[in-house]
């Protein structure tokens, strides 16, 4: 089954799907009142006028709830992955206009160091750019090495591969990416998020609740759930999220010709980038965001029950250990003790 029935409840609290709704009910409207209850030029006028309203109501409907930071960020330091377009372009925007100093993970030296000049322009703050390939645990360790102080970490990154691939240590590539890249870069920076009482926010998917794209996913959720269980009292507050559905996303680019057909018509119901990433910030900055929580749309969201089920939590975190140790030859297990 693509979809589970409670998985179909969880998509269609996202303002998203609620814009969707309403757009298929007001077509539905339009056409009876266009064809049974005007006549000519009335029909022209009535559309017209129902388009504008439209648009109006769905854009509204579609952003959801909105979050303005208001924190000063300075002398702190925010770490991010996937940052050279999308939701994670924007954030690291967002961030440094609050005087952050953001370290950016993007592939490639002098494309990370472009990027990041390219961002601190447009924000006017201060924006460092470092190699980093999540499918390769060595770049990851050296990425990780670079750094010397964080106080938010944002595990932004994401790839879905309709063919399979394996990363350069030999793991399914999304999965791979998406979930032990993160988890192995979380593990070697938690020592200094626990001495700066730091935040990690994975961003995760609606796409949990399938069952194609939905495992590296679901990982992000559970991830962050038994972080905030293990390392919760030593000050570590880790959160997960929805961004929204955003059509103009890297991840998007891999899409078959029936899916890119859907992914036009869902934009029309869709957030903007800069929306899609208030989540993010509410996550990272907000006092009302709740640690070890799924979060959609600014606020606590309800994900799929497996994604709220502890025991798979502890489950995925020694699976995750122990493919690290296989391909580390290092034990995580005491890295931290």
């Amino acid at each position: 089954m693509w979809l589970s029935s409670k998985g179909f409840k969880t998509l269609l609290a996202e303002p998203e799907s609620q814009s969707i709704i309403f757009s298929l009910v007001n077509f539905l409207v339009l056409i009876y009142v266009l064809f049974f209850l005007l006549t000519w030029p009335y029909t022209l006028f009535a559309l017209i006028a129902h388009v504008a309203v439209f648009t109006v109501v769905i854009k509204r409907l579609s952003a959801g709830r909105l979050y303005t930071p208001k924190k000063n960020l300075k002398n702190q330091t925010v770490v991010i992955t996937g940052a050279a377009t999308g939701i994670g372009r924007v954030t690291v925007v967002e961030l440094a206009k609050l005087e952050a100093l953001v370290i950016v993970g993007i592939r490639g030296q002098e494309r990370a160091e472009g990027v990041a000049q390219e961002l601190s322009n447009e924000s006017h703050g201060n924006v460092i750019g470092h190699h980093l390939d999540l499918s390769d645990l060595s770049s990851i360790n050296a990425f990780a090495k670079k750094i010397d102080k964080v106080d938010i970490l944002i595990n932004n990154a994401g790839v879905s591969k309709r063919k399979k691939e394996l990363t350069r240590d030999g793991l399914e590539c999304t999965f791979g990416t998406n979930h032990i890249g993160h988890f192995y870069l979380t593990q070697l920076l938690l020592p200094l998020l626990i001495q700066s009482n730091g935040r990690i926010i994975n961003v995760s998917s609606i796409m949990h609740v399938t069952v194609a794209y939905s495992r590296s996913k679901l990982a992000n959720i559970l991830y962050a759930a038994e972080l905030q269980r293990r390392y919760g009292d030593r000050g570590i507050k880790a959160y997960s999220l929805h961004p929204g559905f955003i059509p103009a996303t890297e991840i998007s680019r891999e899409k078959k010709t029936f899916e890119a057909i859907f992914n036009i018509l869902f934009g029309v119901c869709s957030k903007t980038i800069e929306q899609g990433a208030m989540t993010t910030m509410y996550c990272a900055l907000s006092d009302e965001a709740q640690p070890g929580k799924y979060h959609s749309n600014c606020q606590v969201a309800q994900p799929t029950p497996v994604a709220n089920n502890s025991k798979k939590a502890q489950e995925l975190w020694e699976l995750s250990e122990r493919i690290l140790n296989e391909k580390n030859k290092i034990s995580l297990k005491f890295f931290h003790r």
